[in-house]
């Protein structure tokens, strides 16, 4: 319509603003899409990527992926969700034509769609200190719900991608030919690592850890000082010793417990009031006993006096309030009674009812606090408690579900809407301990590709993922290495393909190193 270089002019700038709208809006990441695809139908030329697309066998690979979810309306009732997941994917299809019909964009126009990521996430990194800071009114009970605009997961794996790629400019000179360009792009990674750290996101955290690793050796070898090398290698092993050291003192110190004699422990209060003492229960908060000197007479009648909110009521977590307090107190070693209710700060009666059960919990910059949660999450476990709410043990219980709902669906899986719905009559038959908001699936899209294809519908599944880059000659290209590499371990944790954010990302990046671009020898 307009001409072969406007349409690829557009093509070029509407890659770039996808790429940073990203992080930042769903809306936004929407629209462009609707942007490529308008522009690539008013462009024309359809005999041409008629052609394009009937050569290059990797869409037809990729795009089977997607047939596949319409195969599976065969063997299903829900049709509803079904139909729901087929409009969630429709970037799997829809990104994957569009830019694998189209001609690649050139190096310098991919450094730019590189630099627009990153610039989308170094704002919405900003945001987030904004909203962390009360710069903007922003009203969070977690630190991973700072990320303002996707999901902090979502967002952890935006931020996982911008490093890798800010990484892979800063070494190749080709993309950083100018003198001052390596510094900034390094100060901007270094920026998204603390970040990072700060947003508290475990499977962002631990992919940006697994991934260095595994690039810092694979690439040691380039490294052309002998002394620079092995100074390297040092620092690396020096880095997994120190976070080693630190999960084992982590449980050290969670595992410190202060043992009390049931024989010679205190009766009463300082006002004479009867202290309850469960030996039996096994539940700790920082090496405390949470249910020894409870004396909840003393607690309500103090509490009350404290906070607007009733002893009896629930805290902004919906939790019972007596409870959140009475973990509290016993993270700070207080007794459960007027004394320790009494030398509470604003700051602690604040955190209580927000649902903060432990003082740590209150410490925004602490990273020690997750660390402690996952580890209260399985000690909790271990010892028979309910799991609700629990974002690491629960996921034993999705996986105890989905085991069993796979073994029944062995080879073709129960259909493309029915996933929820068996796990829905699993916990109702066996009878779950999950409360019911907490009644998911599985969090890992291997389990989810499993049931709802079978062996059969998986194992195609990753061959159509994976044997396209090396038909497109990309299987020594860093940076779709990279990329399926964040995919593959977020799929470990996350249902990564089950929302907009996540299909997005994974359709754009995808197409963008695989389809969209030459192939490199890195």
């Amino acid at each position: 319509m307009f001409g072969k270089e406007v349409h690829s002019r557009i093509y070029f700038i509407t890659l770039a603003c996808l790429a940073a709208s990203l992080p930042l809006s769903v809306y936004t990441t929407s629209l462009f899409q609707l942007v490529l695809l308008g522009n690539w139908l008013l462009e024309g030329r359809y005999v041409e990527k008629w052609l394009m697309f009937r050569s290059r066998r990797s869409i037809w690979m990729i795009v089977s992926i997607y047939l596949l979810f319409l195969i599976g309306l065969l063997y299903t009732s829900d049709y509803s969700y079904a139909f729901h997941d087929l409009r969630i994917k429709l970037p799997m299809l829809g990104l994957v034509i569009l830019m694998g019909t189209t001609p690649p964009v050139s190096q310098s126009q991919l450094k730019w769609i590189l630099l627009a990521l990153a610039a989308g996430v170094v704002i919405g990194s900003l945001a987030s200190i904004s909203a962390l800071f009360g710069i903007i009114d922003v009203d969070f009970k977690d630190m991973r719900e700072i990320s303002l605009f996707v999901s902090h997961i979502r967002f952890s794996l935006l931020i996982n991608v911008a490093i890798f790629s800010l990484i892979y400019m800063v070494f190749k000179r080709e993309y950083s030919p100018r003198s001052w360009e390596p510094p900034v792009y390094t100060g901007i990674m270094i920026w998204l690592v603390i970040f990072l750290f700060i947003l508290q996101s475990i499977t962002g955290i631990f992919i940006f850890l697994f991934v260095s690793f595994l690039i810092f050796w694979i690439y040691l070898h380039r490294v052309w000082s002998v002394v620079l090398r092995w100074t390297l290698a040092v620092i690396m092993l020096a880095a997994l010793v120190m976070g080693m050291s630190l999960l084992t003192k982590s449980l050290g110190r969670f595992y410190n417990v202060k043992h009390f004699d049931p024989e010679t422990i205190e009766q009463t209060t300082t006002g004479g009031r009867p202290y309850t003492h469960d030996f039996s229960s096994p539940f700790l908060e920082n090496g405390n006993y949470i249910w020894l000197y409870l004396c909840e007479p003393e607690m309500k009648q103090e509490w009350n006096r404290v906070s607007e909110i009733d002893y009896m009521g629930t805290d902004a977590q919906g939790n019972d309030i007596r409870f959140t307090l009475i973990r509290y107190l016993t993270s700070l070693g207080l007794r459960k009674d007027s004394v320790g209710v009494g030398v509470l700060s604003s700051e602690d009666i604040d955190c209580i009812e927000q649902g903060k059960a432990n003082y740590l919990y209150g410490r925004k910059w602490s990273f020690y606090a997750k660390v402690y949660e996952i580890i209260w999450q399985v000690d909790v476990y271990r010892k028979g408690g309910n799991p609700s709410g629990h974002s690491v043990t629960q996921r034993i219980l999705y996986f105890e579900a989905a085991s069993a709902i796979f073994k029944e669906h062995l080879w073709f899986g129960v259909g493309t809407g029915d996933v929820v719905s068996h796990y829905e009559e699993y916990y109702e038959s066996m009878g779950s301990p999950l409360t019911m908001p907490w009644r998911l699936r599985a969090h890992n899209q291997f389990l989810t590709f499993l049931l709802t294809f079978g062996i059969i519908g998986f194992v195609w599944i990753m061959i159509s993922f994976l044997y396209p880059i090396f038909l497109e000659g990309k299987n020594r290209d860093y940076l779709i290495w990279m990329f399926i590499l964040i995919v593959l371990l977020s799929w470990l944790n996350e249902d990564t393909l089950e929302t907009h954010t996540g299909v997005s990302f994974f359709a754009f990046f995808y197409a963008l190193f695989l389809l969209a671009t030459v192939p490199r020898k890195d």
